[in-house]
């Protein structure tokens, strides 16, 4: 029944891969795609920041929503308001900072220099999926992403300045968010308020905190991974980000459409004690995204080397095409024990277990920031890297898993 969203998903992820496939045959892998990657990770990284005041919504909205639905309109529309304001700080603090100090290569920071905007409407962007998802138009979650990889598609095909795409992905996002406010205050019927904050709220700003606090420990691996990279020669970091992006396409399309149904539904058992549903529900989710991430997992190591060597041609040579499967072949595994995860850690959050969350996400910081240490004291090669943090990853499942159990049997028992 959830086969239409995972073709959704399969065409965003496959304008997505054109538009990598095409950016490394334009530009091969060398600084410019270094510049664009590294750009994508620091305004991910600063989002965290703007996400830190609404990420535990969820929960509090569903709640709100089945008692009373003009307060639950009340908190999308102080959170939306939240996000724009702080957005907009974040962003002037960026131009303090690095007007102030160089800190970034003149070319990073034109780029940068535009695509900070993309702060303000992909958070945007982010809440009204959530809240379009909790409303069930689980379509609507695949649409967005279709149109902003369609116009960097069409970006990148027109034009050779890398900058261009940075004004795109920034104005198809903009109209991005025009069309989910179309579906928010039309069809889902929710009533905007211009207010900034009540303080009935106050334990959802709290839980955010401690969830995006996570998130910046958690998130701290790709900035991590971006100095481990970077310490080798120009390019190297593009070739991960490559091969990255591969797994990337196989979560995506076997895990994202299935998994975010499930937290909807998740999101209603709970506040409605059904938790024998929950159960079945998450034996389901693995059951159907295992195998679909085993079938999808190792048809693209397979077919990888042609795929390759088809889109970009001459640009990549055959020690670049040799060594993005072999971090394939790694980054898949740490993918793998994500994809286990995803029930266990979402309920987490949904269950309002905030500092458990917490605890997870530091305790995986300090297992990857310990192997960083090691990486560079023993100069290991990046491949170790990789190791350490599917090592961390791992130990996150057990915990996860473990606290899933625990909240089975305490409600059993009730």
């Amino acid at each position: 029944m959830n086969l239409h969203y995972n073709i959704l998903s399969l065409i965003s992820v496959f304008l997505g891969f054109l538009f990598i496939l095409f950016l490394g045959r334009k530009y091969g892998a060398g600084s410019e795609t270094d510049i664009y990657f590294l750009s994508m990770v620091i305004v991910s990284y600063l989002g965290y920041f703007v996400q830190a005041v609404w990420e535990a919504m969820s929960p509090y909205y569903i709640n709100l929503r089945l008692k009373n639905k003009v307060k639950s309109n009340l908190l999308y529309s102080i959170l939306l308001n939240d996000i724009i304001i702080l957005s907009i700080v974040v962003i002037g603090i960026y131009f303090v900072v690095t007007n102030s100090f160089i800190i970034l290569s003149d070319k990073q920071k034109d780029f940068l220099d535009i695509f900070i905007l993309y702060i303000i409407f992909q958070n945007i962007l982010y809440i009204n999926k959530i809240i379009l998802n909790l409303e069930h138009f689980y379509a609507s979650y695949y649409f967005v992403d279709i149109f902003v990889y369609l116009a960097l598609f069409l970006t990148a095909l027109e034009t050779n300045k890398l900058i261009y795409l940075a004004y795109t992905i920034v104005f198809a996002t903009l109209l991005a968010n025009i069309w989910q406010f179309y579906l928010i205050f039309k069809k889902v019927g929710i009533k905007y308020h211009l207010k900034f904050y009540d303080r009935n709220f106050n334990k959802i700003y709290r839980n955010s905190f401690k969830i995006k606090l996570g998130s910046l420990f958690y998130g701290s691996k790709d900035i991590i991974m971006a100095t481990v990279f970077t310490n080798f020669s120009a390019g190297t970091y593009s070739l991960y980000n490559y091969a990255n992006k591969f797994s990337g396409i196989i979560l995506q399309v076997v895990n994202a459409p299935i998994v975010n149904i499930y937290v909807t539904k998740a999101n209603y058992f709970v506040a409605n004690k059904e938790y024998h549903k929950l159960q079945e529900s998450i034996k389901r989710v693995l059951m159907q995204t295992l195998t679909l991430f085993a079938v999808s997992a190792s048809t693209i190591y397979l077919l990888l080397p042609y795929i390759l060597g088809a889109f970009f041609g001459s640009k990549f040579s055959e020690s670049d095409i040799l060594m993005i499967q072999n971090l394939f072949s790694i980054i898949i595994i740490f993918a793998l024990v994500v994809v286990i995860e995803s029930p266990f850690a979402r309920l987490i959050n949904i269950v309002k277990n905030f500092n458990y969350g917490l605890f997870l996400n530091i305790l995986f910081f300090v297992i990857m920031f310990i192997g960083y240490l090691i990486f560079k004291l023993f100069g290991l090669t990046y491949y170790w890297f990789l190791y350490i943090l599917i090592f961390a990853q791992f130990s996150n499942l057990i915990l996860a898993y473990l606290n899933y159990k625990s909240f089975v049997r305490k409600n059993f028992e009730i």
